[in-house]
């Protein structure tokens, strides 16, 4: 199914090209393809449409449509629209000063005169904010500004941008010259597309999340802290047992009070569904999470976004599985340990973190051992007094610590960094990529 899915995008893309030549081949003109002056508003024509598809296109990766996440996995499309989002407003750059070059060769104006005889077209203007507010989300995601950014803003930025390609809709349908062509299948296609991209936006993002959330009626029941720095939070509703949990999944929560409203955070789902509550363990790392902890009270609405994401262990393809910890990053994997539990399945635990106090669900990692089918290893990097494993957990310490590595499938949850050279240290071992599973949150 992956490889069907992988072939239509590129199908879709020499379609589009197809009819874009076609268009521009059989102009009320003629061939634009004859001399220079043709050619240029021929690719004007291209790096709009280039620039417009890209758009829907980033839309799509992010509507957290079920008929595609799991495929590919939401943090590898999100990952795939960061990365796409920095190349396509290129087009959009592209497209405006090919316009104004074309049209200013054909009266004899300069640039400059031809630029402001554009701006009083119909639907130039909103077309042109569209752009900025666009071109000013992809900024504020770069690197070097993402980081100086709170969430809030970048957040904000990111709705400027939705703001931003409806300002452009009127521009395409007045003045765009490919859906206004003869022909009309380019235009019907044009308007399905958007459609589609609209409903699953819609659906998926909004309408989805509210009739979960009207189905269930969740609510927090009550909070515990489980270490200094990390609280569960306890969550109860409606015919829970019909609500599909598949233990590694998370689900985006929006909590329903003052100061808390207004944002979405992605959260683990810390055990297994039992049909009578769910349970998300949160870490105090940010203004948000840290508002949380003083603030959450018992009888809180929330609004799940969810589940999500496909680190399940439905991926394991031996009976044996090697689980792969830091920090926070225990949260699917404790949740993931009660299905391995159920199944039999030989799993070690390797769980890394600074000190013994920061060691999280420490007792019910013991009561999980107690089944036969678990080993934990706790590893810490800056207790004095721990006389266990110490160090940071890399490859060489996963062979020495299970000897049959290579006939385990390895889950990995933990920083960034962490799991980059995991995953390059045990392909380096010999552990095969498709037994190497894990996913990075960067929502």
């Amino acid at each position: 199914m992956k490889r069907i899915y992988l072939a239509v995008f590129p199908l879709l893309a020499l379609a589009a090209l197809g009819l874009w030549y076609f268009d521009n081949s059989n102009a009320p003109m003629g061939s634009f393809f004859t001399d220079r002056i043709g050619l240029i508003i021929a690719f004007a024509r291209l790096a709009g449409l280039v620039g417009a598809l890209g758009v829907m296109g980033q839309l799509l990766l992010v509507s957290r449509a079920k008929w595609l996440e799991p495929l590919y996995g939401l943090d590898r499309l999100t990952r795939f629209h960061h990365t796409a989002g920095l190349l396509i407003p290129l087009a959009l750059l592209v497209h405006p000063p090919l316009v104004v070059w074309y049209h200013a060769l054909q009266t004899g104006n300069s640039f400059l005169a031809q630029y402001l005889v554009v701006l009083k077209w119909d639907d130039i203007l909103p077309a042109a904010a569209g752009e900025l507010l666009i071109l000013a989300a992809v900024v504020l995601s770069l690197p070097f500004t993402r980081r100086r950014l709170s969430y809030e803003a970048w957040h904000t930025a990111h709705l400027g941008a939705y703001l931003g390609l409806a300002f452009s809709l009127g521009h395409q349908f007045e003045l765009g010259a490919d859906l206004n062509a003869e022909t009309p299948y380019f235009a019907w296609a044009w308007y399905a597309l958007l459609a589609f991209t609209a409903a699953n936006m819609l659906w998926y993002r909004l309408l989805r999340p509210l009739w979960t959330y009207r189905r269930h009626g969740f609510r927090v029941d009550r909070t515990a802290m489980e270490s200094r720095d990390v609280m569960s939070v306890y969550v109860k509703g409606r015919g829970l047992g019909n609500f599909p949990v598949e233990p590694g999944q998370f689900a985006l929560l929006r909590f329903w009070a003052p100061g808390l409203k207004l944002q979405a955070h992605p959260f683990s789902f810390s055990k297994a569904p039992d049909g009578a509550e769910l349970r998300f363990s949160i870490k105090r790392s940010g203004d948000f999470t840290a508002k949380l902890h003083a603030e959450l009270k018992p009888g809180t609405p929330v609004i799940i976004d969810g589940p999500h994401g496909v680190f399940t262990a439905a991926r394991l393809r031996a009976r044996k599985a090697l689980l792969v910890a830091g920090g926070i990053g225990i949260t699917p994997l404790r949740a993931m340990l009660e299905s391995l539990a159920a199944a039999r399945a030989d799993a070690v635990l390797v769980f890394s973190n600074r000190t013994a106090g920061d060691i999280v669900f420490r007792e019910e990692l013991a009561g999980l051992e107690k089944g036969g089918t678990l080993r934990t290893v706790h590893v810490l990097t800056e207790d004095k007094d721990w006389t266990g494993e110490k160090g940071r957990v890399d490859a060489a310490m996963l062979n020495r610590l299970v000897p049959d590595l290579g006939e385990r499938d390895a889950f990995l949850c933990g920083p960034p960094p962490m799991m980059a050279a995991l995953d390059a240290g045990l392909r380096a071992l010999g552990v095969p990529a498709d037994r190497i599973h894990y996913e990075r949150f960067s929502l």
